[in-house]
């Protein structure tokens, strides 16, 4: 029997029962009883347990994917307390790397600066060295020019008033200021 035809049935009697208010005869009452109790003992010893065992390891499969998840839940935790720790690692990294590249640069710095002062200090020498240098080859320069210069003054003024008696008398002096040095 079909569920329609249950409630078919059920319907009519008790449309039945409304209409004529008489009492049910005991077939009427045993067969649908035995229907029931069939039913009832088909369902629970065939489907009752089909569908504990199914709600047991849906209830199973619920706790089991509760447990992972608060597993991967407390290890996405200690993932991110790892990794806040790290960052915190990391910028103290970061400063002390700061710190250390301005050391290293301060240093860098005075290096840099007395390698300049040396290198200005030498070519300061250089630069007075030279100037001294100049200043030499300036003053033999003046000197040959002033020697030139008076030799042919000397010439001249010697060829103006110098006679021949007295080129004589210089000669002798010479020859005899030779002969006395030897």
């Amino acid at each position: 029997m079909s569920y329609l035809e249950i409630l078919s049935v059920a319907q009519a009697w008790a449309s039945a029962a409304e209409a004529e208010h008489h009492a049910p005869s005991i077939t009427q009452i045993l067969f649908p009883l035995g229907n029931f109790l069939i039913y009832a003992y088909i369902i629970k010893r065939f489907a009752l347990p089909l569908v504990r065992d199914f709600l047991r390891s849906r209830r199973e499969r619920i706790l089991t994917s509760i447990e992972t998840a608060a597993e991967s839940k407390k290890q996405a935790v200690a993932a991110v307390s790892s990794y806040q720790a790290k960052l915190a690692g990391i910028q103290r990294e970061v400063d002390g790397i700061q710190a250390e590249l301005q050391a290293e640069g301060e240093t860098e710095k005075g290096k840099l600066i007395a390698e300049a002062e040396t290198l200005a200090a030498k070519i300061k020498d250089d630069a007075v060295f030279l100037a001294d240098q100049e200043v030499k080859i300036a003053r033999q320069k003046i000197r040959y020019d002033m020697a030139v210069q008076a030799e042919s003054t000397a010439r001249e003024l010697l060829g103006r008033h110098l006679s021949s008696g007295d080129q004589d008398r210089l000669a002798e002096d010479f020859i005899q200021s030779i002969g006395r040095t030897r």
